[in-house]
């Protein structure tokens, strides 16, 4: 099979699409914090954390299943149809389950009358879950670009509004929830070629049965999908029930910028990994190795890269977006980057752990790092009253998911001990220095020169990553 886009172009609308629609959201989420009352906007970030947790599961991890069975269906329309019936009934189940748990936590009634609204859209997001697998599948993520970006160019417009007209934070989430059902309906529309509509899944019926053989087929991905939402949205569970309203928006500011970076190196894994797979069904182990401490090269100093850049611009950039009573937001942001150090690895790690068909290795690493970052919040909260548990915690878990994966490196011979040995100490004593050096240098020079010359060592001593790059943007096509 002839890859004609190329690896870089073959992500190129999914990144586009998610990088354009995180930077419209990122303004309308700066002038709703300094517009709305804080404690309003507090309470939003409340009910909206525990949506996104409860919606992780809802999908139920269905998306590489669909993929992967749409080109042995004869009769599209009718699996295209089944597959957003059960994304519906899953929906409307864990709706169900989410009014339960947010009317057991708050008895804040602006909490749990946000919770009833943004609440449905679990079941909206299911069906465009559905049909933006749809379109990765057909290679038509440009139709995603088009939606997402109308979407979240009319949510900025939204934001722009309350200038002339100051809504309150129910009707901004009342107009959220048009605006998603407006969403969602462009998404049947433009994406599944009138093969579905909301009347077409609505008269299918299925089987029970049906959809408990695919449940109990996916269950791996199931929980590794929802515990990656859940690791983060359980901090502002946390931090509404021990901390301030004031620290939920301050988590939110740092998870923010954290989404903005993620987006990269997520995107691109997308892409990585059918590299990877070529390489160790194709090539050999050596091959397969090679290729794994190339793009380790490359995910390592992404991470460090975006890092020191927070560090040294968190304070500037959060200073200008926000009000003064929220300065103390860079600090905590800079804490929370910290995990970056780690996260772009762990991510190429797991990417290799399917590969090499270690799936329910893969879901009990996320599990055990979910426990160890729940526990040290939770118990850590009760003791210090303060946003730095969280990052920290957050932080520590990702380390013991990341040693984890590590000793599996080694034990397939991917990796060696000497190797995840100076990985290891390599970051420390580049976080130690850049630390120290921003102490008595100039940020904007620092930054710069450090990146000048770390770039151009790489350059110089590693040339396998530009004859990569050059192969995959499309000057070359793989047979």
């Amino acid at each position: 099979m002839t890859n004609k886009k190329g690896f870089l172009q073959n992500s190129a609308w999914g990144l586009a699409s998610n990088i354009l629609q995180n930077l419209f959201l990122s303004v309308f989420f700066v002038i709703i914090v300094n517009k709305l009352p804080l404690q309003d906007y507090s309470n939003y970030l409340i009910a909206n954390s525990l949506y996104q947790a409860v919606a992780s599961f809802s999908a139920l991890g269905l998306g590489q299943w669909f993929i992967r069975q749409l080109n042995e269906e004869t009769d599209f329309g009718f699996f295209l149809n089944k597959f957003l019936k059960i994304q519906i009934l899953a929906g409307l189940f864990f709706y169900a389950f989410y009014l339960g748990f947010i009317y057991l936590l708050y008895d804040d009634n602006t909490v749990r009358i946000l919770g009833i609204l943004i609440g449905v859209n679990i079941v909206f997001d299911n069906i465009i879950y559905g049909v933006k697998h749809l379109n990765i599948a057909q290679f038509e993520q440009n139709k995603t670009f088009i939606v997402l970006i109308i979407e979240a160019v009319a949510k900025l417009l939204l934001g722009l509004v309350i200038y002339i007209y100051p809504y309150t934070v129910i009707e901004m989430t009342v107009i959220l929830v048009i605006l998603r059902i407006i969403t969602l309906n462009l998404f049947l529309k433009i994406s599944t070629s009138k093969l579905a509509s909301i009347q077409s899944i609505i008269r299918l019926k299925i089987r029970y049965s049906d959809f408990k053989k695919l449940v109990i087929a996916n269950w791996p991905f199931i929980i590794v999908g929802s515990v990656a939402v859940i690791y983060w949205r359980i901090g502002s569970v946390l931090i509404s029930k021990f901390l301030s309203v004031t620290d939920v928006t301050l988590y939110e500011i740092g998870y923010k910028f954290f989404s903005l970076a993620q987006v990269i190196p997520v995107i691109l894994s997308a892409s990585v990994f059918p590299e990877l797979l070529k390489a160790y069904n194709e090539k050999g182990l050596e091959e397969f190795k090679k290729m794994y401490k190339l793009f380790y090269k490359v995910y390592l100093l992404f991470g460090f890269m975006v890092f020191s850049f927070m560090y040294s611009f968190a304070n500037l950039l959060i200073n200008l977006a926000f009000k003064d009573s929220l300065s103390d937001a860079g600090f905590y942001t800079q804490e929370m980057f910290l995990t970056m150090l780690v996260f772009p690895t762990a991510l190429l790690q797991a990417n290799v752990l399917i590969v090499l068909k270690l799936e329910k290795t893969d879901m009990w690493f996320n599990v055990i790092s979910f426990i160890v970052n729940f526990l040290l919040a939770f118990f850590g909260l009760m003791y210090f009253k303060s946003l730095s548990i969280i990052n920290l915690s957050i932080l520590a878990s990702f380390v013991v998911f990341h040693l984890l994966q590590d000793s599996i490196m080694v034990k397939y011979k991917i990796s060696s001990v000497k190797h995840v040995f100076w990985s290891y100490v390599l970051m420390v004593l580049a976080w130690l220095a850049y630390t120290q050096l921003s102490v008595y240098i100039n940020q904007y020079l620092l930054f710069s020169v450090f990146w000048a010359v770390v770039i151009g060592v790489f350059v110089l001593t590693d040339k396998q990553i530009l004859a990569f790059i050059k192969q995959k943007l499309g000057t070359k096509t793989d047979s």
